[in-house]
C-alpha cells in the first residue's frame, strides 16, 4: 500500500499490476488460452472441414479469447482509493476497463476487514502426508479466492474492494483514513452524534 499528497486529499494505492504470485499465474493463463485460440483459428482458416467442425472449433477460438481477455483483465487490475474530507473516490482498472465510483463519505459505515476464510481438511488429503495434492490445491484455491478484501456499507449496500489487504494494512488505512476524514468509518454519522452526546 502506498500512498500520494495532493493539495485536497491522498491517493492510496491498493494494488497494481503484476504485484502478487496469484497475478503471475494469471498472466500465465492468458498466455495459455490467447495461445490455444491463435492456434485452432489457424487450424480454421488453413484446413478445409465440415461446417460442424468448423463451428465447434469456432466456439473454442471464441472460448479462448474471452479467457484470454478475463485473465489479462485480472493480471492489469489495479485498485486505488482517492480520499477528501467529504469523497471517497474508488478507481479500479484494468486491460480497456476504468471504473470510477464515488461515495459521500457521510454514507459510509460499518467498515472492516473481512478476512480469510478458516482453511479446512480437504476430505480427501491424507492422514500423515498430503499423496495425491488435494490439501495443496485447496490451499491454493482459498489463496486466490479467499477474501482479505475491505468492506463497507453504503445506502444500505455492501461494497467490497482490495485484493491480499491483511489485517495490518487494513489497521493502517483505517488510521489514514481517520486522519484525512476526521470520521471513525466504523459507525453511522447517527450513531457519532449519539455516542457524542452521551459523552
Amino acid at each position: 500500500m502506498k500512498v500520494k499528497d495532493y493539495k485536497d486529499g491522498k491517493l492510496i494505492i491498493l494494488n497494481k499490476p503484476f504485484d502478487d504470485r496469484s497475478k503471475i499465474l494469471y498472466f500465465f493463463y492468458f498466455v495459455s488460452f490467447f495461445f490455444a485460440g491463435t492456434i485452432f483459428l489457424w487450424v480454421i482458416l488453413n484446413e478445409i472441414m465440415g461446417a460442424g467442425v468448423m463451428l465447434f472449433i469456432l466456439f473454442f477460438v471464441t472460448f479462448c479469447y474471452i479467457a484470454a481477455y478475463r485473465f489479462l483483465n485480472k493480471t492489469l487490475m489495479s485498485e486505488k482509493i482517492y480520499v477528501t474530507n467529504n469523497e471517497f473516490k474508488l478507481i479500479k482498472t484494468g486491460f480497456l476497463k476504468n471504473n470510477q465510483t464515488s461515495f459521500d463519505i457521510s454514507k459510509i459505515s460499518n467498515f472492516r476487514h473481512l478476512g480469510k476464510p478458516e482453511l479446512t481438511k480437504h476430505p480427501l488429503a491424507g492422514q500423515t502426508f498430503d499423496y495425491l495434492g488435494f490439501q495443496t490445491e485447496q490451499q491454493v484455491i482459498n489463496e486466490m479466492h479467499g477474501d482479505n478484501r475491505v468492506a463497507f456499507n453504503y445506502e444500505g449496500k455492501l461494497i467490497s474492494f482490495g485484493q491480499d489487504i491483511y489485517s495490518w494494512e487494513f489497521e493502517e488505512l483505517e488510521i489514514l483514513l481517520y486522519d484525512i476524514t476526521k470520521r471513525d468509518f466504523r459507525y453511522d454519522a447517527k450513531t457519532d452524534k449519539k455516542l457524542s452526546s452521551s459523552e
